[in-house]
């Protein structure tokens, strides 16, 4: 049960690669706290969605079943496929991602977030790359967010923002300022040297 869209993890190798990039997301210790119990659920999914992939069902049982565990302990709801590669939590909370939402390489979501259908057609958000929602921010409906934005705490989103590297805020959200995600990740980097 192969299947055709190139952002899926398909093979060993594609796992294996998803993995690597994504566990060295999470500092702090591999053996306990918030970052050990981040890195498993990572490497569940991943798991996860690699057996449902390539149709190995009784592993994707099992692994299925693990990822429950863990998603519903935690209060996060993120479906197979969904997320694109670098996909970070930045802390454990709740996590609400609808099953049609599909969201970009590199993203990072706050705690008390909600991805999720909406309006008159059911239709779910598309976020592009390097996407930051944070704390307790709603997007919702048929809508399209732009590679590097930065979506403000308790934010709703319900329109589309086809603007690249800006950020967004308020209830409705709108354009607030032209330092997005890729500014903000450049001043971070400016100050970790």
């Amino acid at each position: 049960m192969m299947n055709d869209r190139k952002d899926l993890i398909c093979s060993k190798q594609d796992l294996k690669e998803w993995l690597d990039y994504e566990l060295n997301k999470y500092s702090g210790s591999k053996w306990g706290g918030e970052a050990a119990i981040l890195r498993k659920h990572q490497k569940l999914l991943r798991k996860t969605e690699y057996y449902k992939n390539t149709g190995k069902k009784i592993m994707y049982l099992v692994y299925k079943l693990r990822l429950n565990s863990v998603q519903n302990k935690y209060a996060l709801h993120i479906p197979l496929n969904t997320c694109g590669k670098g996909f970070k939590i930045m802390h454990i909370g709740p996590v609400l991602i609808n099953d049609k939402v599909r969201v970009g390489k590199d993203c990072s979501f706050h705690i008390n977030t909600a991805i999720v259908a909406g309006g008159r057609d059911n239709g779910a958000p598309t976020l592009g790359d390097h996407v930051v929602v944070g704390v307790g921010a709603v997007i919702l409906g048929s809508i399209h967010i732009a590679d590097n934005t930065a979506i403000g705490a308790n934010a709703v989103v319900n329109r589309s923002f086809e603007e690249g590297n800006i950020a967004i805020a308020g209830v409705p959200a709108k354009k607030i300022s032209d330092n997005g995600s890729l500014t903000w990740n450049k001043k971070a980097k400016g100050n970790n040297q």
